[in-house]
């Protein structure tokens, strides 16, 4: 039985990453978690969600809100022309006992293989979208009960929002909760629950009417499953913690085919794994999490902040100092003042700043962004007022989510890893300059990737390490590589071998917080798998054992 590498959330960018998690495994023995759930359906509409009109908590004498925006993104991918299944794949035999149950499920066998192949779509990562041996696809918790107990002696993997390196493993009996992706909001307890099947702009188009927003993410295509399962880091996260630290309570399909709520009252122990700790405890079927206001501070309007993007040219900037002097300004700053920083492939480095400020507040940290960096200052002629959901939520796609100019958009082949970092060294800002020039000339890597830093700080660190699955509270940044592949086979595999050689070389500099047993065979560096750097201490890691051991003795959950 493994465990999993970490499923750590990030997120996605135009020349970024993904609001997500991603797991993989590092061998310890004990259990492998996986990162989430999103369910392949084809018949879904558009966007399935709780319209806020509709909830008991608005009332006859409130002004109706503007309709929520709906984004093209949601709504099932067409399958490929190209419907030719692997030999290898069809040698084996078909799964029986599947047409019994109460939802779609799907085979590599089927005659019309639109539903299967429709259903690999939802797996963002070209280079991880293999051939399950069946997909099921629920729309409900008592559906995803029923799929458990037909599971049983399988391999099971789960599927949330398609970002995991595991969410679409070859033979695997796939539960696929995209279906499960509705939203509704409880303005009076200041809560959102959300289906584990849901994308972050799925229950954003719920919130956005009432200038709300949920702790979690940076692009709105990011499934919260796998994000909340492996911490949750977004934008929200220096303010507030992670998604995980707002986590009311979740209903959990457990091994057995039973349904339990967790929160810190009831299966405390399960809520403590899935804070953190992955997905291979259980199928997370419903999420509910604090909300908080966005925008309108004095000088803006309701739902209104200042946001947008700040480039700083290699040509006028040293980028090491630059990325030092961002860490730097990021732990001397007010909550308020919430940047990333994003260092696209053989580009500049870029601030994507936003302020939840004064108009006062903001345009004077606008103002001092950039001072000490260089002898000239940046443009700022990027940075406007913007909401949360267009403007903000939209800023790591450079505004057009899965769009043309969102370069890591689904169906693309990508290597990626991540980790956390407590201290920015000098030698590690050096490192991660050097890494983003050599990218852009590096064999088998295209030049849509980069490498993204984000703020800890704050609330996160106030945690105790016990509290959660995560350990790593000492961390005040979250470090992210995501090389987008190019090329033919043979050069991608070029690409992933120059990727693997920088996780190996990050995961050995100072300042960055692992715990990972170097000389273990067939751990992560040695099999050179996807995915996150540890963030557990050896006592979490024996605890989350102890947990998976009691609910799931078989290690249905698997990947």
């Amino acid at each position: 039985i493994l465990i999993n590498e970490r499923k750590m959330g990030y997120f996605t960018t135009a020349s970024v990453v993904l609001g997500i998690v991603a797991s993989s495994s590092t061998s310890i023995n004990a259990f492998t978690l996986t990162s989430s759930s999103r369910s392949a359906t084809f018949s879904r509409p558009t966007i399935s969600v709780t319209h806020p009109l509709s909830l008991s908590t608005t009332t006859d004498t409130e002004s109706p809100p503007e309709p929520p925006t709906f984004y093209p993104l949601y709504g099932p991918r067409d399958p490929p022309t190209d419907r030719t299944i692997p030999p290898s794949i069809l040698s084996t035999p078909k799964h029986t006992g599947i047409d019994s149950l109460p939802c779609p499920a799907y085979t590599p066998h089927d005659t019309d293989l639109t539903g299967y192949l429709s259903a690999r779509e939802d797996c963002w990562n070209l280079s991880c979208k293999d051939y399950p041996a069946v997909i099921a696809a629920p729309t409900c918790t008592q559906d995803v009960q029923a799929v458990v107990r037909a599971a049983q002696g399988e391999r099971v993997a789960v599927l949330s929002g398609g970002h995991s390196p595991m969410c679409m493993p070859t033979g695997a009996f796939l539960i696929s909760l995209r279906n499960m992706n509705t939203a509704e909001l409880d303005r009076e307890n200041m809560t959102v629950t959300a289906g584990g099947g849901a994308k972050i702009g799925e229950v954003d188009a719920v919130l956005q009417p009432f200038n709300l927003a949920a702790p979690y993410g940076t692009h709105p295509d990011t499934g919260i499953g796998g994000l909340t399962l492996g911490g949750g880091i977004g934008w929200l996260t220096p303010r507030v913690g992670l998604a995980i630290d707002n986590l009311v309570s979740a209903e959990v399909v457990l091994a057995d085919g039973s349904v339990v709520t967790v929160d810190d009252t009831n299966h405390q122990d399960i809520y403590w794994a899935i804070r953190g700790g992955g997905g291979n405890f259980g199928v997370v079927t419903k999420f509910t999490y604090k909300v908080y206001e966005v925008g309108g501070a004095e000088g803006f309007e309701p739902g209104m902040l200042l946001g947008g993007i700040v480039p700083f040219d290699p040509v006028e900037f040293h980028i090491p100092t630059v990325i030092e002097k961002y860490a730097t300004d990021c732990l001397a700053t007010s909550s308020d003042d919430v940047q990333m920083l994003l260092l696209p492939n053989g580009g500049p480095a870029i601030s994507v700043f936003t302020h939840h400020g004064t108009k006062t507040e903001a345009q004077t940290a606008l103002d001092n962004l950039g001072k000490g960096y260089g002898t000239t200052m940046p443009p700022k002629d990027g940075v406007t007022p913007i909401t949360w959901t267009e403007g903000v939520q939209t800023l790591t796609a450079l505004g057009d989510p899965n769009g043309e100019g969102d370069l890591l958009a689904p169906g693309n082949p990508f290597y990626y890893t991540a980790g956390f970092v407590e201290t920015v060294t000098p030698e590690l800002s050096v490192f991660l300059a050097k890494a983003q020039k050599d990218a852009a000339s590096a064999k088998g890597i295209h030049p849509g990737g980069a490498i993204v830093i984000m703020p800890l700080n704050g609330p996160f660190n106030d945690v105790p390490p016990g509290d959660t699955a995560i350990s790593a509270r000492n961390a005040r940044f979250w470090v992210v590589f995501l090389l987008r592949l190019d090329g033919d086979e043979v050069e991608r595999e070029e690409g992933i071998k120059w990727g693997r050689g920088l996780k190996k070389k990050f995961m050995t500099m100072d300042g960055v917080v692992t715990d990972m047993r170097l000389n273990e065979a067939g751990s992560m560096v040695d099999e050179g798998k996807q995915g996150m750097l540890p963030s557990q201490n050896e006592g979490c890691v024996e605890k989350m054992r102890g947990v998976k051991t009691k609910y799931d003795p078989s290690n249905l959950f698997c990947y």
